[in-house]
């Protein structure tokens, strides 16, 4: 038992000595928090990723018309905050609620700055 909870706290150390420092620039930021947020599990990137999301890998490009009266910051904004507000026809509605809930206003804003600059 001794010899288990030994082992639980060394593996516990290990996982909070390799979590990266916080970028401070805000594409690096938005890129790290994407990858923090495993994204990747449903979104492609450059053609990695899953296929349960639609792929983002030109989404800086087409967000500005996704939503008619909304600039492609809006609705990468109102994706990220409120997703099931706009669902990409020939994908469900399965985008985590409350994503953004533990996320910073700089956050929000690095995310999204790094899906704007995906063309």
């Amino acid at each position: 038992m001794r010899r288990a909870l030994g082992l639980c706290v060394l593996l516990a150390t290990l996982t909070l000595a390799c979590e990266e420092p916080p970028e401070r620039e805000p594409f690096a930021r938005g890129g790290q928090l994407y990858r923090k947020l495993d994204c990747a599990r449903c979104h492609i990137i450059g053609g990695e990723g899953g296929h349960l999301g639609p792929d983002l890998s030109r989404i800086g490009s087409v967000a500005g018309s996704r939503a008619a009266g909304q600039t492609a910051e809006e609705y990468l904004r109102r994706s990220i905050v409120s997703p099931g507000d706009h669902i990409v026809p020939g994908y469900n509605d399965v985008m985590p609620r409350g994503l953004a809930r533990g996320l910073s206003e700089a956050d929000v804003d690095a995310l999204v700055l790094f899906l704007r600059r995906q063309e």
